[in-house]
């Protein structure tokens, strides 16, 4: 369907990124559209929640395991053992403190998309 009121004109108003604007004559009023607020989730914020969070269980299961094990908790252990629990304690502070990094990274993310949706008075 053609815009009638701006047929005979040869040019089309677009915006900043090059996408066609609906052409606004001061004779016609410009239809009321209902304000949609549509959540967009970024796939990439999600999956990064996900490592987090599996990160930190992780982490702290092989903290617990390994002090468990250290502390005599758990029954007789094998040289095996002893270098497993020797790796996750080495690893575990490591994957501790991404944790802490990737969350405090993410919530800062959070506050400045926040941020952007609110106008500033």
């Amino acid at each position: 369907m053609k815009d009638h009121v701006h047929e005979r004109i040869g040019f089309r108003e677009i915006d900043e990124h090059g996408n066609a604007v609906q052409a606004v004559s001061p004779h016609v009023p410009e239809p009321v559209e209902p304000d949609r607020k549509r959540l967009t989730l970024n796939p990439f914020i999600i999956a990064l929640w996900a490592l987090d969070a599996g990160l930190a269980w992780c982490g702290l299961w092989a903290l617990t395991s390994a002090v468990g094990a250290m502390m005599g908790l758990t029954s007789a252990q094998s040289a095996e053992t002893a270098q497993v629990n020797f790796i996750m304690l080495s690893h575990t502070p490591y994957a501790l403190l991404a944790v802490v990094l990737i969350t405090a990274a993410l919530l800062f993310w959070h506050a400045v998309q926040w941020q952007k949706k609110r106008p500033t008075k």
